[in-house]
């Protein structure tokens, strides 16, 4: 009996796998090599030289290549077609990231929450998170608190640090209008949060090791996946527990007839909005997953490009100073900050990926040229003339004013939070990022403390170079940076605390 067992479920795994397969492409595939049966050197070109791979390709076929992975395939289209991608309905990016990131799996149900079927995260982040001069206050007091903690108030040079110490600024400054004060700053609940921001994305890589057909079984025993799932009932308590002192507070007003406490944060705005059809603690889970991890990295991006660059030190500096000076905490100061605005947008163009505005294909489609992309296929769209000269001066070199000059010449799409006909980070159409005003007025808060309270500099011996993982880069996880508070009083009064 049992071998008979044994022989139908291997019958019923290999079943599985067939009717699973990879569809075949249309198109060529450019890391497809002799005797590689199990794909190995394909997935290994892919991981190490895909820019080669994009390129090359798409200059020798002229029109869109198929990369092969280790357990899946990306068709990759050529930047002509950037604006036929963002206004077709049939290719959809809330599908593409529901696979390729395990919405559904136990544990991932922030993935769930962020990309379902109920609209209340996005509107959130639309409504309330972008341009609200109501938080601006609230993230710059969590900032103060967060560098002092962090980052210390030591006059002389010192080491933080790099991963904990950055992506701990942006998590504290997030969850100030995430999840209110009762937990912005509390030790327990950050760890938690960024551990499972952690674990999420490192499951999702780990998953990606592992045949489709395989991981709705192995998920269950691996690491980073279980500690998801441990994760997720602790932060439903915590946030439940939150709601509950907050509506015993309105409850105590009301029989004291007194005004109850109004409270501005996601936390409140979720209930308001989703009238209790999301979990609130997954909810939570969504919006850090979708803001601590690239937002960090975007940070520390920036980051590596002050120092680098510290002629640009004193013009950021002034321009800060001068701009909350005039406006306060505020929006409009962080509307007005067109240097550090441009800064950043250099810092993204030259640390971005291979590849944006990715895509599943809802229903057979058919290009402009007529072939077809196969239903259940993932298309990229090639983004690597972000770095042609033909496109941008000079590609390769920090230029902090580029944005800026094109600004002034009257180019409408060249602040941070924009996209244009060559410039797709943050994505386009429909699907646009709607995070990014809040991710701008975030970083460029963080960075104002940093230009007005700090000198900052990479260790003796520290060079830091940008990653390529795939398709996509990565800030040098090594860097080793010293910081040392600043005393010359930029930053009394106009950042809420005294230098």
């Amino acid at each position: 009996m049992s071998a008979q067992l044994f022989i139908w479920t291997a019958f019923a795994v290999l079943i599985s796998a067939y009717l699973l397969r990879p569809k075949r492409t249309p198109f060529p595939i450019v890391n497809k090599y002799p005797n590689d049966f199990l794909g190995r050197r394909a997935a290994r070109e892919a991981q190490e030289n895909a820019r080669k791979l994009i390129t090359e390709g798409l200059a020798k076929h002229q029109g869109p290549i198929a990369i092969n992975l280790l357990h899946g395939q990306k068709i990759i289209l050529p930047a002509s077609l950037a604006g036929w991608v963002k206004s077709n309905k049939d290719l959809d990016h809330k599908q593409l990231v529901k696979d390729d990131y395990f919405a559904g799996i136990p544990g991932f149900e922030a993935q769930s929450v962020l990309h379902g079927d109920d609209e209340t995260p996005k509107r959130l982040i639309i409504t309330k998170l972008g341009q609200n001069d109501s938080t601006m206050g609230v993230m710059n007091e969590s900032l103060a608190r967060g560098f002092r903690a962090l980052w210390g108030d030591d006059t002389e040079w010192h080491a933080i640090n790099w991963h904990q110490d950055t992506g701990g600024i942006i998590a504290r400054a997030a969850s100030s209008v995430f999840v209110g004060p009762e937990l912005a700053d509390d030790g327990n609940w950050l760890g938690l949060v960024q551990g499972y921001v952690t674990s999420y994305f490192m499951a999702v890589y780990d998953l990606h090791a592992y045949p489709a057909w395989t991981r709705s079984i192995v998920h269950w025993f691996l690491p980073n996946a279980k500690a998801c799932r441990k994760t997720v009932p602790q932060v439903r308590a915590i946030v439940n527990d939150v709601l509950r002192k907050r509506q015993d507070e309105v409850d105590q007003a009301k029989r004291e007839g007194k005004s109850a406490p109004e409270y501005n944060d996601a936390l409140a705005w979720a209930q308001a909005a989703s009238k209790g059809n999301i979990e609130p603690g997954d909810l939570q889970l969504s919006l850090a997953m979708a803001a601590f991890f690239t937002t960090a990295e975007m940070f520390r991006a920036i980051l590596v490009d002050i120092v680098r660059h510290p002629e640009l030190v004193e013009p950021l500096r002034k321009e800060v100073w001068e701009q909350i000076s005039a406006h306060g905490i505020s929006v409009a100061a962080a509307n007005n900050m067109v240097l550090l605005d441009s800064f950043m947008k250099e810092s993204q163009r030259l640390s971005s990926g291979l590849v944006v505005l990715e895509r599943a294909v809802l229903k057979d489609t058919a290009l402009p040229d007529g072939r077809i992309l196969p239903r259940g296929s993932q298309i990229m769209v090639d983004s690597t003339n972000i770095w042609d000269s033909n496109t941008y001066p000079n590609p390769d070199q920090f230029d902090g004013y580029r944005f800026l000059r094109k600004r002034e010449a009257g180019d409408t799409t060249s602040q941070f939070v924009q996209t244009s006909q060559d410039f797709h980070v943050f994505g386009g159409g429909r699907h646009i990022c709607p995070g990014r005003f809040f991710a701008s007025n975030e970083l460029k808060l963080a960075l104002a403390h940093i230009l007005l309270k700090y000198d900052i500099r990479f260790a003796e011996g520290c060079d830091p170079k940008p990653i390529m993982n795939g398709f996509y880069a990565m800030v040098d996880p090594t860097v080793r940076l010293e910081v040392k508070r600043r005393m010359d009083g930029a930053a009394e009064g106009i950042l809420g605390e005294r230098s």
